[in-house]
């Protein structure tokens, strides 16, 4: 019982110098890398919280957090935070062996209560002004693209900030997640299923109901004139939902073809905005249809 808890001491005050470590060295790099530091600073937390005890990882943190607040930096300092929460949550989740959506929704809670720190209670302490960068942003994008303007005006763009930071959490959701289970699974941490985005597949019933409020969105805002911020949300929601089935679709052609390769290029294309049709039409074919299902079966035949 002694050598387990010297053992579990002693691992903790590793994990919390390394997090001291990893701290000056970002203050010494500039904090070019802070953000993939926070994304590593996740994995030892989840392994420590999967050995043992809520409570031993809850001190863990403290005494990590004590440490990165004495030697980091004020953005640094509030990204840790939620490195933290994360961990903890995500060690104690499959330490009980919690569903994957559980996990998910937690991931997704703490991302998200990161971003609100950091570009909205503490913006001032942290000298970041989201509307000013967007509106720098949109006049940028307006030189290269001048139909921009008569598209979507800046006082649109600005009202989607809260959905910004919404799907913001949830990419960083998905890459935290993700990163967790590559890393973790090699240390025999067993997850609750895949969490790649192949196997994203929503039902026929969800379809509906995403295509219902988005016809209905649109047809308020552009026709009957709703002005409603609130029904521009749902639209792009609804949009965004889409998207990422279709982007699940097509990730999973290629896996069931053996070209894993191509997945690059699939990524690739939702950096560009006039593609966002073919993902949406690939992702209501993916729903609505058998396709999912035919290419399984020709691929096992």
């Amino acid at each position: 019982m002694g050598h387990m808890n010297t053992k579990k001491m002693v691992q903790g005050a590793m994990i919390a110098a390394m997090f001291g470590a990893l701290s000056i060295f970002n203050t010494y790099t500039g904090s070019m890398f802070d953000i993939f530091i926070c994304y590593v600073m996740v994995l030892p937390l989840v392994w420590y919280g999967y050995q043992y005890s809520l409570k031993d990882n809850a001190i863990v943190c403290i005494v990590s957090m004590f440490v990165i607040m004495m030697v980091g930096l004020p953005f640094f300092i509030i990204s840790s935070l939620s490195s933290c929460l994360a961990g903890l949550f995500i060690g104690e989740a499959l330490r009980r062996k919690a569903k994957k959506e559980v996990i998910l929704v937690g991931v997704f809670i703490t991302s998200l209560l990161n971003n609100l720190l950091l570009y909205e209670v503490f913006a001032k302490l942290l000298d970041m002004n989201i509307v000013e960068e967007i509106s720098v942003m949109y006049k940028e994008m307006s030189s290269f693209i001048p139909t921009l303007t008569n598209q979507i005006s800046l006082d649109t763009v600005l009202s989607m900030i809260p959905l910004f930071l919404v799907i913001l959490s949830v990419l960083e959701m998905y890459v935290i997640i993700m990163l967790c289970q590559a890393v973790l699974s090699r240390l025999h941490i067993e997850f609750p299923g895949s969490f790649h985005i192949a196997t994203m597949h929503l039902s026929t019933k969800t379809g509906l109901v995403l295509a219902g409020c988005m016809f209905i969105s649109y047809i308020l805002v552009n026709y009957v004139k709703v002005d409603f911020v609130y029904l521009s949300y749902v639209y792009m929601i609804c949009n965004m939902v889409f998207v990422l089935q279709g982007l699940a679709f097509l990730c999973y052609i290629v896996i069931m073809k053996r070209k894993p390769k191509l997945m690059f290029l699939i990524f690739i294309g939702l950096l560009i905005p006039f593609f966002y049709p073919v993902y949406i039409v690939c992702g209501i074919i993916d729903i609505f249809s058998d396709l999912r299902e035919n290419i399984l079966y020709n691929g096992n035949n």
